[in-house]
């Protein structure tokens, strides 16, 4: 804006000059004229009597922009200004206005040719007439720019602070609509599609939960009976089944192990958005590890080594959501870390840590996957760690993670609360 006000500024400035130039052209020529006529208005008897011998004795040192010459029919010198050059300030030429060396000079002669008046201005002058008047259209420029800047600074520091409750409402909740009461006009359309892309957004998102929810559910039980028909067919071949068979059958029944976790873990994502770790209650994390130990023993599993800290470890949150979170922290220690991973699980005052010795993450790897999960997107948004987060985020506390732990191997996730 600064730009296009300067620039708009030396274009006027510009025009006006070259109007200036013309008009003051326009006068000062007509000066000129005037002079000359003037002068031969004082007729024979004047001039004629008049015969220079030597530059005419003048006022006081002073400015003068105007200077003349009389000239006989011959040429000769017969009166001029004591400014005025000895030497003819115009070449013999016809009467009227020319430019010769530095003077303007207006030529006049008399009706009978008898006399001629030369009457000059210096070209100087003119340009420094020109040039003062530039500078008094352009001086004000360095005093306008500067209080322009300091207008439109302040302005648009006072628009934008009114965009201030929009800001805290983009960092908040992203299903509540930016607010509009007192926002400046001009942003109010804006404002009104972001809302309703924000709304569009959630309608997507909301959709995509209530399909996932329902698929997961929906496959719970076809799931089941698949798993049943091949641990039937297992027992139907018995030992003696080629090995080939079984290890096939062995395998169907590892994906459908593993398709049946995905369906449950999704199952558990929906209750998750739809805010199943909000609640609060005491929770004993000493309490609470026990029992997730005692759900991968009974299901055949290894369960990790449990350190338990002496001092009391009672936080608020929920229970159910709390389980899910650790069983996902073990189970993705298990399954990132290896099958010869040692996974140890350590409770303290206000923290669950699940930690594994497998080959762990770099530097990059880490930080992209910190970046995927608080944007929820992204192929190292794993699905375990997706859960755990969000749980974290509805219970109050922070997922921590680290890699590597020691040794240049590991890695480490922790559930924290600031404040239990």
């Amino acid at each position: 804006m600064l730009l296009a006000l300067l620039l708009a500024w030396l274009l006027g400035s510009g025009v006006a000059l070259l109007a200036v130039q013309e008009e003051t052209d326009e006068v000062l020529d007509s000066a000129l004229v005037e002079t000359g006529q003037h002068l031969l208005g004082l007729g024979d008897a004047v001039l004629g009597s008049v015969t220079l011998q030597g530059a005419p004795a003048g006022f006081a040192a002073h400015d003068e922009f105007v200077v003349y010459q009389v000239l006989d029919a011959q040429g000769h010198l017969r009166w001029r200004s004591h400014r005025a050059p000895e030497a003819q300030l115009a070449p013999a030429v016809r009467p009227g206005l020319l430019n010769h060396g530095a003077w303007r000079v207006a030529v006049l002669d008399s009706r009978a040719s008898v006399y001629r008046v030369l009457v000059a201005e210096p070209l100087a002058h003119r340009a420094e007439v020109l040039w003062e008047a530039a500078l008094a259209m352009l001086l004000p420029l360095l005093a306008l720019l500067p209080l322009s800047w300091l207008i439109l600074h302040l302005l648009l520091r006072a628009s934008f602070r009114s965009l201030a409750p929009v800001q805290q409402a983009l960092r908040g909740d992203a299903q509540a609509a930016l607010p509009l009461q007192g926002m400046p006009q001009e942003w109010l359309p804006l404002l009104q599609e972001v809302n309703a892309m924000r709304a569009r957004q959630q309608m997507m998102v909301e959709a995509e939960r209530a399909f996932a929810g329902q698929m997961a559910h929906e496959l719970r039980t076809p799931l089941a009976a698949a798993r049943a028909q091949v641990q039937r067919l297992l027992q139907v071949l018995g030992p003696a089944a080629p090995p080939a068979q079984a290890e096939r059958a062995g395998a169907v029944l590892k994906q459908l192990d593993r398709v049946s976790a995905l369906a449950a873990r999704l199952l558990e994502l929906a209750r998750v958005d739809a805010g199943l770790a909000l609640r609060r209650e005491p929770v004993d994390l000493k309490l609470l590890a026990r029992l997730v130990l005692d759900e991968f023993e009974h299901g055949g599993q290894r369960p990790p080594q449990l350190h338990l800290c002496e001092a009391p470890a009672l936080v608020l949150g929920d229970m159910d959501a709390l389980g899910i979170a650790l069983r996902n922290l073990v189970h993705n220690a298990r399954l990132h870390g290896g099958a010869e991973a040692n996974v140890e699980l350590l409770v303290e005052p206000a923290r669950l840590c699940v930690r594994d010795d497998g080959p762990g993450l770099d530097a990059g790897r880490l930080a992209q996957l910190r970046q995927d999960l608080t944007l929820g997107q992204g192929p190292q948004a794993r699905l375990g760690l997706a859960l755990v987060h969000k749980i974290a985020e509805q219970s109050g506390a922070l997922l921590r993670m680290r890699s590597p732990c020691a040794g240049g191997r590991g890695f480490e996730a922790s559930i924290e609360w600031v404040r239990p």
